[in-house]
């Protein structure tokens, strides 16, 4: 019976955590959850004994850091973006200066 009342409200966990992600409205907000659910599921990997739900819990684990791992590169891509946009802009402009200085 405590197998059934454990599955209950492991089943009832993921519910919560799959509406929180689901409804999570920026990025800020979808890292806290991410991160709780990760922490959710490393406890309940220490607990499973199942290979079955070790690998369920693993495979959701690493998606999970993947997620992690994508929202933090976001910020580097941006950074990385708007570094190469402004010295292309300051080329372009020094381009434009040189020309008008020839004519």
């Amino acid at each position: 019976m405590k197998d059934v009342i454990d599955y209950t409200i492991v089943r009832k966990t993921y519910e919560s955590y799959l509406k929180e992600i689901a409804y999570c409205k920026n990025d800020k907000e979808l890292r806290l959850v991410i991160k709780r659910f990760l922490y959710f599921l490393k406890e309940m990997y220490i607990e499973a004994v199942g290979e079955k739900l070790r690998a369920y819990i693993q495979h959701h684990i690493k998606i999970s850091r993947n997620i992690l791992i994508l929202m933090r590169l976001k910020y580097l891509i941006i950074f990385i973006y708007n570094f190469l946009l402004e010295r292309l802009v300051k080329e372009l402009i020094n381009a434009i200066k040189n020309f008008i200085s020839v004519i």
